[in-house]
């Protein structure tokens, strides 16, 4: 699959972009539209007074124009332009996300998921469990923000796996794994934070490799699980000069 097969549908003139929303709520839209059984969508649809940056900088965005195209009380022929696009997001989303990853109703209470073209993002909300560093910043090489990576030859859920565990322990609330038409050889996982204190214990924890295509074995091979490779902390300045290191070339080959 490639970006060229999958229909992404443009958002009508007046009509709310959607990229931003997560997968959990776009289907909880796409009821609200189906049922028409309470005006409670009509809000959710429209563009808002201050739409974020991405928005605005799309090609011939005229903020003034999309409030014009807003109806003034709920319309059938709105709310039904309003349902074929939002049907048309999911759709387009579900070709692209690993089929591997769990639902997103099934996801736990504070970890929010959406797809985009090319990354599957997931952020932490206000209901997540209160979690707390359980590694001192003394511990860090680099204190400059960036992300841990990971590699798998194996299914995305694997990695999704390791999002789910980090989020709901340490204070991260990023990351993004690759859809479809975006995976290399290897998926890849990015686990952003602001320093590197916990390279050693997330290589202890999660590596799974034979002994010879590993770096510095930390834990014990077991040929019966999915294979998971990490390979460090880049920071968000090295990944902007474009700068990869030898583990990350040898991983993404």
């Amino acid at each position: 699959m490639n970006q060229a097969d999958v229909s992404w549908p443009t958002a009508p003139t007046g009509i709310a972009p959607m990229g931003r929303v997560s997968d959990l709520e776009l289907r909880d839209l796409v009821k609200l539209l189906r049922e028409d059984s309470t005006s409670r969508w009509f809000e959710l649809v429209k563009p808002p007074k201050d739409p974020h940056p991405t928005v605005t900088k799309l090609p011939d965005y005229d903020h003034e124009e999309e409030f014009a195209a807003v109806p003034e009380e709920p319309t059938e022929g709105y709310r039904q332009q309003a349902l074929e696009y939002v049907e048309g997001v999911i759709e387009a989303r579900d070709s692209v996300r690993p089929d591997t990853l769990q639902p997103a109703s099934e996801l736990p209470d504070g970890i929010s998921r959406s797809t985009s073209r090319q990354w599957v993002w997931y952020h932490t909300t206000d209901s997540i469990q209160e979690r707390t560093d359980d590694r001192p910043q003394s511990m860090a090489g680099t204190t400059d923000h960036g992300k841990y990576l990971f590699f798998t030859p194996d299914e995305t859920g694997v990695l999704e796996d390791i999002i789910v565990e980090q989020f709901q322990s340490r204070p991260f609330d990023s990351a993004k794994v690759p859809t479809i038409p975006n995976r290399k050889p290897d998926a890849v996982l990015c686990l952003y934070y602001s320093d590197d204190r916990y390279r050693a214990d997330l290589r202890e924890t999660y590596q799974n490799e034979s002994e010879d295509d590993t770096y510095e074995v930390a834990s014990q091979y077991d040929s019966e699980q999915p294979t998971i490779k990490p390979r460090g902390f880049k920071t968000d300045s090295a990944t902007r000069r474009n700068e990869y290191s030898d583990e990350f070339e040898q991983a993404s080959e």
